[in-house]
């Protein structure tokens, strides 16, 4: 039991501490971000994009050999990332939810598992 403790933890440690800053990213008052003034139009949606790629990449490393594990997973992280969109709207007055930074939080985490499923040694170098 120990010994299944120590290799859940090892193939999943690096997604918890990823969707732990994605929380922390998105729920943090945006005053502090916005003193980074970066001129690119819609930049918050690459960022969102981004987030999700790594996500992605974590999962699809993590579960490669267990697809209904990562099937379930995905949906769970789709999940997620709503469900962030939604407390923004409704409960974090600096910040407001958007349907188009869930498509993009949909798109990175699709993106960034066929990354891995398409370019596996480039992403395991990464990692």
């Amino acid at each position: 039991m120990k010994n299944i403790n120590i290799r859940m933890f090892r193939s999943y440690y690096k997604i918890i501490i990823w969707l732990l800053v994605i929380a922390y990213l998105c729920f943090a008052p945006s005053d502090g971000f916005k003193k980074v003034n970066i001129p690119i139009p819609h930049i918050d949606k690459f960022v969102h994009f981004i987030m999700f790629y790594i996500l992605g990449v974590f999962l699809q490393a993590a579960t490669f050999q267990n697809l209904k594990t990562r099937n379930t997973l995905f949906i769970a992280f789709l999940i997620y990332g709503l469900l962030i969109e939604i407390i923004q709207h409704y409960m974090i007055a600096s910040r407001n939810g958007d349907v188009i930074d869930f498509l993009f939080d949909s798109l990175g985490l699709i993106v960034g598992i066929f990354s891995f499923i398409f370019y596996p040694k480039f992403i395991r170098g990464l990692l």
